[in-house]
């Protein structure tokens, strides 16, 4: 089929650069990646969305429960009783816990992108999650089994599985306060400095009914005030320094310095 002369001539017939033989579709030029945003991440939503889920959930079926463990936990060491506890129940406090943990480790994840920009050798954004995850889970994990082998050396393994129960639903609690927080972090670009802030003043709260709590227990009627100091650093706060120190540890070994 032949084509008319006025169709094969134009402009640039006579060109030599002109190869019309040659033909080759062009697609446009790679525009630069759309950055990593959380909010917009699906899984990290759907993370939250539980937790979310989770903690209505807990207040609307075991608020009772959970009324009655604060008024044990503040109690006078004369009514100094924690009530008895389902399984289910324990499974509720776990499952809080681990949020905790998942919403510290949120943060954590946070502060690294801020504080400490640059290169790394993982290139996942979940398994930095899923590191400082872990490593917030190994912590609770070997704090609580340090707790036993103290205690259990030192003092009966009533008062000892008492503690554990009480510092168990600190550590729920400070889930349920940090939930709000993250989310105004993740989805309203919250300052993270005011929830740096926020999560300090968490755990120091923490801490503090910790303090309450093991003097209660196990240094009132004793008096040794100089004791309880020991036992609080050895058991608090040298866990924590050692959790801070390791962090800061791994971000560096993950980060490719040049």
């Amino acid at each position: 089929m032949s084509l008319p002369l006025y169709y094969k001539e134009n402009y640039f017939s006579n060109d030599t650069l002109l190869h019309p033989e040659v033909s080759s579709v062009h697609f446009g030029v790679a525009g630069d990646p759309v950055p990593y945003v959380v909010r917009n991440d699906n899984l990290i939503t759907g993370l939250l969305l539980m937790c979310f889920v989770l903690t209505l959930f807990v207040y609307s079926h075991f608020r009772h429960y959970l009324a009655r463990q604060y008024r044990a936990l503040l109690m006078p060491p004369r009514a100094d009783a924690i009530p008895r506890e389902t399984p289910g129940e324990l499974r509720i406090k776990m499952l809080l816990t681990l949020q905790t943990c998942l919403l510290f480790s949120i943060v954590a994840y946070f502060m690294m992108k801020e504080y400490l920009p640059g290169t790394f050798v993982i290139d996942s954004d979940y398994l930095f999650i899923i590191l400082f995850l872990a490593m917030l889970i190994v912590y609770a994990l070997l704090k609580s089994v340090l707790y036993t082998i103290v205690n259990n050396v030192f003092f009966d393994g009533k008062r000892n599985g008492q503690l554990l129960r009480s510092l168990l639903l600190v550590a729920a609690s400070q889930g349920v306060l940090l939930l709000p927080v993250v989310l105004l972090l993740v989805y309203f670009e919250l300052s993270l400095q005011n929830v740096f802030y926020f999560f300090v003043f968490v755990v120091f709260l923490g801490k503090i009914l910790a303090f309450y709590k093991s003097f209660n227990i196990f240094f009132r009627q004793n008096g040794g005030f100089l004791q309880i100091i020991l036992y609080f650093c050895a058991l608090e706060i040298t866990p924590l320094a050692v959790l801070m120190g390791t962090w800061a540890i791994v971000v560096d070994l993950l980060k490719v310095n040049f």
